[in-house]
């Protein structure tokens, strides 16, 4: 009977060490997806008066200290705006919206960063800086238990 009761006794610490790494396992899973579907998920095919809106916010105004075209009221702004329909209504993709506007006003007047190249960086670097944190919590714990 001895034999059993420790065979009982054993089992739980194993089931809770099992346990705690499936519960792990979840939390990663999760996280990625959560990750996966806020990269992906673009919210679907917007009408062109939000692509304006959303390019236009994107777009710093050339002749104005730290406003976005949506925002500002001069003169270039609202040329800049009125292009960027004229550009939605042909057909042209947000992508090539940006490109000919940093090629007619150089690449400052773009408020995001590109997702290419160096300015990768500006995306990634935060990211990895959370997963390395992350792990120098999960190492943290682990050795002051």
């Amino acid at each position: 009977m001895t034999g059993a009761t420790a065979t009982t006794r054993v089992a739980p610490a194993a089931q809770t060490g099992r346990g705690r790494l499936f519960g792990w396992m979840v939390l990663a899973v999760v996280l990625a997806g959560a990750l996966v579907y806020g990269v992906v998920d673009d919210g679907g095919v917007a009408d062109p008066g939000d692509r304006s809106r959303n390019l236009a916010e994107s777009v710093a105004c050339p002749v104005c200290d730290g406003q976005s075209v949506a925002d500002s009221d001069s003169d270039a702004a609202g040329f800049i705006r009125a292009r960027i329909d004229e550009l939605i209504a042909d057909g042209a993709s947000d992508a090539e919206i940006r490109d000919e506007l940093a090629a007619a006003y150089g690449e400052d007047v773009l408020l995001t960063p590109g997702r290419s190249g160096v300015s990768s960086l500006v995306w990634a670097l935060p990211v990895a800086a959370l997963v390395a944190a992350f792990a120098g919590l999960v190492v943290a714990f682990r050795r002051w238990r």
